[in-house]
């Protein structure tokens, strides 16, 4: 992966995670109802992450994590250097902010039966489950870990075993995980595929245009369209829409997720086919872009509890027109804040985690 590359991948990560940010600040409780068309577009940027994360693995894997060991404790690592605080956050905030306003936590972003049984399953990945889903009390973004840890044993049960013990490993943690978290599966080895194609070499100028640019006019035409809306309505027929609300959860668009994943796959094809020209465009920002990507994990987890905590601790409307700007701004500061203790002491993490997985390669 070539600088220019990485940098691009920092953009999109970074611009994923605020996308996330403003579909939560949409909420008529924050901001009034002013954004709420942002609302649909959540679940587009975390297909961003997903394609994202295979790649980044199939780099990982492909460069650095040689065995098994390895690949674990770093991924473990990577983890726990955020979910673990962004478990213990969730709940402090939380707990302070209904204190505040209690009427703010009152609806379906605030579940909080079953403390120990919530932050248990958060940190154990098995919070979504076959067709279980475990809320970590306001942290709706939390979900997305409870199907990236399985992609990542996926991956690593079908990368580091062979013949029998990897079809055994594969079927086995599949049966585990169930249909749920399998529907989005695809998308994320989309990024290895990728990831995969970059590294047979550049796909030259011409194609590499085509995808680049075509696959941002194909997600254009796709949301003008309403062909994310048409797919939705059209699984609801097919599946049943309580089913798929109240079961499939966040796999619900799992539809428009393949959409998106392509587009997002073949995104990546092209820019890398463009990267040595767009290089000097790229290095312009690159101080500001890496800097600023090295705290999306923080940015992701511990937006929604900060969020919803500022709303009630600061004495502004959802009315007012310095409410969208002012919450935005000091949460995502505040979630830069707190990563300098979580997401920047990865390695102080995998040291934690080699110790208690002292397994041998």
């Amino acid at each position: 992966m070539n600088r220019s590359t990485s940098t691009y991948l920092d953009l999109v990560r970074l611009l994923a995670a605020l996308v996330v940010v403003l579909t939560h600040l949409a909420y008529p409780r924050f901001t009034g109802g002013r954004l709420l068309a942002l609302r649909t577009y959540g679940n587009d940027a975390v297909m961003v992450f997903f394609v994202l994360s295979g790649y980044v693995i199939a780099y990982t894997v492909a460069t650095r994590d040689g065995d098994l060991r390895t690949y674990a404790v770093n991924r473990l690592a990577r983890l726990y250097s955020v979910a673990l605080p962004a478990v213990l956050l969730t709940f402090a905030f939380d707990e302070i902010g209904r204190r505040l306003d209690p009427a703010l936590y009152e609806g379906f972003w605030y579940q909080a039966g079953d403390p120990l049984g919530r932050m248990l399953a958060a940190l154990s990945f098995t919070n979504e489950l076959w067709f279980r889903s475990v809320r970590l009390f306001t942290n709706g973004p939390y979900w997305s870990l409870g199907y990236e840890f399985w992609y990542y044993a996926l991956f690593g049960a079908a990368w580091f075993f062979e013949g029998r013990r990897r079809l055994l490993l594969v079927a086995g943690i599949a049966a585990i995980i169930g249909p749920k978290i399998l529907l989005l599966l695809p998308v994320w080895l989309l990024g290895v595929a990728a990831y995969r194609r970059n590294a047979r070499g550049p796909a030259g100028a011409g194609p590499g245009l085509l995808l680049f640019g075509g696959s941002i006019g194909l997600y254009v035409a796709f949301r003008a369209f309403g062909l994310r809306d048409a797919l939705l309505e059209w699984t609801y027929d097919l599946l049943g829409r309580q089913f798929v609300r109240s079961e499939l959860m966040w796999s619900d668009e799992f539809l428009s997720a393949q959409v998106i994943g392509v587009l997002v796959a073949c995104n990546f094809v092209g820019f890398f086919a463009l990267s040595e020209r767009l290089a000097p465009l790229v290095a312009r920002g690159e101080r500001v872009i890496r800097d600023w990507a090295g705290y999306t994990f923080s940015i992701y987890l511990f937006h929604y509890p900060l969020l919803q905590l500022l709303a009630a601790a600061l004495p502004i409307p959802p009315e007012s027109p310095a409410a969208a700007p002012l919450l935005f701004v000091l949460t995502v500061l505040g979630c830069r804040l707190l990563g300098t203790f979580t997401e920047q002491r990865k390695d102080l993490a995998r040291a934690c985690v080699r110790r208690l997985f002292p397994v041998a390669p």
